[in-house]
Formats: C-alpha cells, structure tokens, sequence
C-alpha cells in the first residue's frame, strides 16, 4: 500500500517539516562520520564488521541524498508562486540563495585555512587556491577540487543548481511539470554522452552539473507532486519507475570505471521512494517530536549545513590541539568525546551566522 503523502496541511504554517530534517541530518552525519572514520573504529573495537557500512554510508551515499533534498526544498519554497503562475522574482530568489549559502561557506574556507596554518605554521596559501575557494570554483577545477576542505566542490555544484533552477521553474510554468522534467533529462544525457565520448573522468567534470541536473530535478518533481497533486504519487506508475531505477542501479556494479558517470544519477535517485516515504510519516514525526532522538536529530538537521561545512575543519583542530596538549593515556578517549563536541559547535554556527542572514535575506515586499 503506498505511505500516505504529506502536505503543506500536515504541518502548522512556517514550520519546518520534521521528516526533511531527519533526512538532513543522516546525510550530514553520514559524511561526518565517514570522514571521522567512526565506521572503522566500531569495527576495530566491538569486531562487528557489519558497521563498517556507516563508512561506505557517508562516502557514497550521503551527498547524493543531500542533492535530492536541495531539489525538493528549492521547489517545494517556490511552489506557491507555482500555484498562482506567477513568474519567479529573479533578484529576490538569488539574493535568499546567496544569504542562505554564502556567508557561512566563507567563515567555513577562512577557518580551515587558520587551522592548516596552526598545524603548519609555515603553511602559506595558494593565493590563486584562495580566491578559486573565495568564489566557490574549486568544483571546476581539477588542481583546487578539494584542497582547502575536502568537502567544498559540493557548494560549487550546489550554487550552479541555484543558478540555473530559474530555467526548470520557468519551463515548469510555461509548459508543464512533465516537460520540464523531460527537458533536464534530455539535457543531462547530452551532458554525460558528452563526457563520455571524451573519456575524461576527472572530478570537475564526473560532478558537471549537468551531469546530475535531471536526478536534482527529481526532487523538485517530486515536491511539485506532493505539493500541488499529491494523489498522482499513488499511481502505480511511480513503484513501477523506482523500481527500474533499482533495476538500473544494480546493473552499473558490472560497468566499467568510467561509466560512474552514470552510476552517480542512479545514487541520487534511489533516495526518491525512501525521501517520499519519510515526508509521508511527516504526522508520526510531530506526534513525537518530543522524543529525545526525534529532537537532537531534527536540530542536527536544521544545523547540517554548518555541520558539513565545519566538521573537516573541526576534526582537524581538535586531532590537533588533544595530540599536542594532553597525555597519551588520555588521547583516545577525548578523540572519541570530540565526535559528540563538534554537532555542537556547528549548532552553534547555525544560530549565530546561518539564521541572521536567512533573516535578512527575506524579501521587504511580500507577494501576493
């Protein structure tokens, strides 16, 4: 029987979805605990080689979950003015996009460049690393993908989603969900045909936004059929596509290397039936927002930018500064403790530079 799907009417207005924040917060800790390792440490101490999957977890799976959720939650922001065909307002979209990304990306590259300089005190930057990090083009480049933090070629692509979104949302009211959906598909496999024909791989140009733009639009199909008619989900049509795309995601394990090109799509888009499941139980998730576990993940969620941003960085510093100023003895378990420390930071990061710009990149003049 297919989950019951949630609706802007199952939650209480300007509240965020629980369901969204639970999923933000399995990515982010997903690439944080890989890059923390602490798959390899459970299997190293309990012998349960099973957990090892918390590793492979955040290392493939989590940020391709990430980009289906900016899919969705870029539409789904959007979709009143959907409902009302009203044209998208180019300035007041770019300026919400820019004050929502922006400045805490810029604290995260100026404080994973102070803590390479404590660890080295003889580092000195690439200039040219620098400014490529400053105007978010690392994931452009081949020699600056993941220099300064290993993590940032993702906001490169997430900021080229924003950038070109405005061409799925006009196509979306000028011709249907349908066509634009078809249309970045069209334009993806042109992409990846592209690339594949040339035969080169490197990173810049695997992760090309154009690669990926059909399973990113994926999400805003799907917040467009929640939202707008979200019986249409129940169709049997939809169980029938997924399960292709498993069918799909399966088969590219006997692909040769270069052919991950495609295998990335396929790994955002098996995350579309377990992203409408989640949202469906959107109403069991409010009837115990109270529990604890419900309530640390949801603010990990609602923190998990700062959270991917900051935990290398982070990790670094505090490896650092426990390895230089306490005794051996003593190393393991503040090491461990440290893990638990960080969320907490970032929450902090959260409060007090993500939420004051989010504020001020509200629009003065509401549409009607």
């Amino acid at each position: 029987m297919p989950p019951k799907i949630a609706t802007t009417q199952n939650k209480p207005a300007n509240s965020p979805i629980i369901a969204i924040d639970l999923l933000r917060a399995v990515a982010a800790l997903g690439v944080f605990f890989y890059h923390s390792r602490v798959g390899a440490l459970l299997v190293k101490y309990t012998g349960l080689s099973f957990l090892g999957f918390i590793d492979l977890f955040g290392a493939i799976y989590a940020v391709p979950l990430f980009f289906l959720l900016s899919g969705y939650c870029i539409h789904a922001s959007n979709i009143r003015f959907i409902k009302s065909g009203e044209r998208l307002l180019l300035r007041n979209y770019y300026v919400r996009r820019f004050f929502r990304i922006y400045p805490a990306y810029l604290v995260a590259v100026l404080f994973a460049v102070l803590v390479q300089w404590i660890a080295q005190p003889a580092y000195i930057i690439n200039k040219v690393d620098f400014f490529v990090h400053l105007f978010a083009l690392q994931g452009l480049s081949a020699t600056y993908f993941n220099t300064i933090n290993v993590v940032l070629w993702t906001i490169t692509i997430e900021l080229e989603f924003y950038i070109i979104y405005p061409i799925f949302y006009y196509l979306r009211r000028r011709f249907g969900l349908n066509t634009a959906t078809i249309f970045t598909l069209f334009v993806s496999a042109i992409s990846i045909a592209y690339f594949l024909y040339k035969g080169d791989m490197s990173y810049q140009r695997r992760y090309c936004v154009f690669n990926i733009w059909f399973a990113w639009c994926a999400g805003a199909y799907l917040a467009d059929k929640n939202l707008i008619e979200p019986g249409s989900l129940k169709k049997i049509v939809y169980p029938a596509i997924y399960v292709l795309i498993l069918i799909a995601f399966y088969l590219t394990k006997y692909l040769p290397d270069e052919f991950i090109i495609i295998t990335y799509q396929l790994r955002i888009l098996i995350w579309t039936a377990p992203l409408m499941i989640t949202i469906g139980c959107e109403t069991w998730f409010r009837k115990w927002k109270h529990l604890w576990i419900v309530r640390v993940l949801a603010g990990v969620g609602l923190s998990s930018y700062s959270l991917y941003l900051f935990h290398e960085p982070l990790t670094n510093f505090k490896n650092i500064i426990i390895h230089k100023y306490f005794p051996v003895s003593l190393q393991p378990v503040l090491l461990v403790a440290g893990i638990f420390v960080i969320p907490v930071i970032t929450w902090c990061s959260y409060k007090y530079i993500e939420i004051p710009f989010i504020s001020r990149s509200k629009p003065a003049v509401k549409r009607q």
